[in-house]
């Protein structure tokens, strides 16, 4: 045999097209360039201002995104493999990568966690500030209470006189006065009335009106005696304005609700909160950040969440922090600076110190390529000399030894594909020898199924038709597996075809194959077979077994099934008066529903993986609780067939599974 030889492509099969050929082939013979052809002209077509059909140029902008992200990816792919078709590349993208990555995602978790615990800072310092200004307004009510004369008439003034101090500092404070539950006096925007969970010594905090209300208020309630005097101040930037001169947290606006279902916290922020919030980060950098200090539901004093936006800056908060003349900002920057610098020496040398083991790696890849080359042309005298002394080195010297076997492993390749093809062609054959076309007979519905568990396999079955009221059925097992199971199979078949036309007695045809088969079978080798004549004129059926399977018959009226077991022995298991000593034939009546089931050990020694059977007892129970199939024979086929697959599992079939299924109509 002439020598296997990788060639590379014949220079007969032509140059590659140019790309204007290639464009024409895709626009004009491809429906994909058809498609993108007609978007573009649609699309063309509506930006000239030509009239379009209403929603063809929307389905034109969506076919053109389409393929720009296809032709996107394809140009991504192409310069992927373009640029990492080296393995040096390759390396260093890697180490850059396990490099570069980690350190990236660190920074990010650094700065996020950085962020989120100066806005924790700001939070905690914005709640700090409205508390104490509750508690001024606080004090401020009930020391303007007591001043507050008890007539009625003068109390308006007095009480004005009073707070003239506290408007000054703070221009939006309003106030109302009860007596006796009745309201003297009232500022704009005051409520009418105090609600009723309001019990002494007062209130001081936040409140809004309801979950939706975007404008919180700080209020004060003093109470003495019969007297009530609320002060109430706006949420507003005046509010926080001592706290951004002191801080630098700048209150941005209200616009922002909140609510808390199941723990959680869930804030909305309205469209003109969001424009405001882009409009001071456009004009200094820093932190927008939601406070959530707790407040009070004016109408019924439950809990509630008044959250409010803020922004600051990091650095100049810390700056602020710190104490005395330290500065913690500067500090903590050049602490970083240093460790970047250490970090960036580092990374130096270790990029450095990667370039020359990638040089040194690569190298003798490309010899290994270069040799993988020759080799793929046919060269197989070709040799790779590495100098280096490590596991490429190994791996070169392994390259050479296989170049010297490659010749010798392809003819043997070569060798296992032609057996191959041989076995296919046999298994075919062996197929062919089935039934191979629907066997019918009044009163009688038949399913099979045969599969071998290798190329060929020694089990098999017939339907033979004997008269038009009358059919022979056969199963068979060859002992073993293979090419010589499945030669004296077709041998089997041959015989019974003949002796079917002979002999009406199971048991005679038995007997007589049996004569003839064992003057001819090696004698570690031997059949066993069930063999039934079918009478659905005389509704009965005859049939004998020679060291088969017994078969189960299923009766309809019961509802239950039995083994059927005539004694008998294998074919050319003994050649004289032994095996027909043994033999018996049984008859058996046909009732409509009826189903009888006939089968090798391949279905009930099937094995899972802790060495279990399927056995005789789990088909029996397949077929009872199917009760006979509900009348179709097929779905009882593929039931129990699926139900010992999901027996076996990953195990696997270890033996040919035959079996063929008789259902009287």
């Amino acid at each position: 045999m002439a020598p296997l030889r990788f060639l590379p492509p014949s220079p007969d099969a032509g140059p590659r097209p140019g790309l204007g050929a290639r464009l024409k082939d895709f626009f004009l013979a491809r429906w994909a360039g058809r498609v993108l052809l007609a978007a573009l002209a649609v699309y063309a077509a509506h930006r000239a201002g030509a009239a379009v059909p209403c929603g063809l140029d929307v389905l034109a902008d969506i076919v053109l995104l389409g393929y720009c992200a296809w032709g996107l990816a394809r140009l991504g792919r192409y310069l992927v493999r373009r640029l990492l078709w080296r393995i040096r590349t390759k390396l260093l993208v890697s180490y850059l990568f396990l490099a570069v990555v980690p350190v990236v995602l660190l920074l990010v978790l650094f700065t996020l966690a950085g962020v989120f615990f100066s806005g924790l800072v700001a939070s905690h310092i914005v709640g700090s500030e409205l508390d104490r200004t509750a508690q001024l307004l606080r004090n401020t009510a009930e020391a303007a209470l007591a001043d507050v004369p008890a007539d009625d008439g003068t109390a308006r003034a007095a009480l004005e006189r009073r707070l003239q101090a506290s408007q000054a500092e703070h221009p939006g404070l309003t106030y109302a006065l009860w007596r006796r539950g009745r309201l003297l006096a009232a500022g704009p925007g005051a409520p009418s009335a105090l609600p009723s969970w309001i019990q002494p010594p007062g209130y001081a905090g936040l409140a809004r009106e309801s979950e939706n209300d975007d404008t919180p208020t700080l209020r004060a309630v003093a109470l003495r005696g019969d007297g009530a005097l609320l002060l109430q101040l706006p949420v507003d930037a005046s509010l926080f304005s001592s706290l951004e001169q002191r801080m630098g947290i700048q209150y941005l606006t209200g616009g922002v609700t909140g609510r808390r279902e199941g723990g959680r916290v869930y804030l909305h922020v309205d469209k003109a909160a969001r424009e405001q919030v882009r409009a001071v980060e456009r004009k200094s950098s820093g932190i927008s950040f939601p406070a959530t200090p707790e407040g009070r539901r004016w109408s019924d004093g439950k809990p509630d969440l008044v959250p409010l936006l803020f922004h600051f800056q990091p650095y100049e908060l810390m700056r602020k922090l710190s104490p005395g003349t330290l500065n913690m900002g500067d500090l903590l920057v050049k602490a970083l600076a240093v460790v970047a610098g250490v970090f960036l020496v580092m990374y130096f040398v270790a990029l450095v110190i990667g370039l020359m083991l990638a040089r040194s790696i690569t190298g003798n890849i490309h010899e290994l390529y270069r040799g993988t080359e020759r080799l793929r042309h046919g060269d197989f005298a070709n040799r790779i000399h590495a100098k280096s002394r490590d596991q490429l080195g190994d791996l070169a010297e392994s390259f050479n030894v296989m170049a010297s076997s490659m010749q010798g492993l392809l003819m043997e390749q070569a060798e296992k594909q032609r057996l191959e093809e041989e076995l296919r062609i046999a298994r075919q054959i062996q197929m062919s020898l089935l039934p191979q076309g629907a066997v019918s007979l009044p009163g009688l519905r038949v399913s099979a199924l045969c599969l071998p568990a290798a190329e060929v396999g020694g089990d098999y079955y017939d339907l033979l038709p004997l008269s038009p009221t009358r059919m022979g059925v056969l199963v068979a097992d060859v002992s073993g597996k293979g090419t010589s199971a499945a030669l004296y199979m077709a041998e089997l078949k041959g015989l019974v075809l003949s002796l079917s036309r002979i002999y009406d007695s199971p048991a005679r045809l038995l007997s007589e194959a049996n004569r003839i088969l064992a003057a001819n079978m090696d004698s570690r080798s031997f059949i066993t077979m069930t063999y039934a004549v079918v009478d659905t004129a005389a509704g009965t059926m005859r049939y004998a077994r020679a060291g088969h399977n017994p078969m189960i018959h299923y009766d309809a009226a019961s509802g239950r099934t039995r083994v059927l077991t005539p004694a008998g022995l294998g074919l050319g298991m003994d050649s004289g008066a032994r095996f027909d000593e043994i033999l018996e034939e049984a008859e058996v009546p046909l009732h409509s529903g009826d189903l009888f089931l006939f089968f090798t050990d391949g279905l009930s020694e099937a094995m899972n993986g802790r060495a279990e059977l399927f056995g005789e007892r789990r088909l029996r129970d397949v077929i009872e609780s199917a009760d006979g199939s509900g009348g179709d024979e097929a779905v009882l086929k593929d039931r129990i067939l699926s139900e010992i697959r999901a027996f076996v599992g990953d195990a696997g079939q270890q033996d040919d599974m035959t079996m063929v299924i008789l259902k009287v109509v």
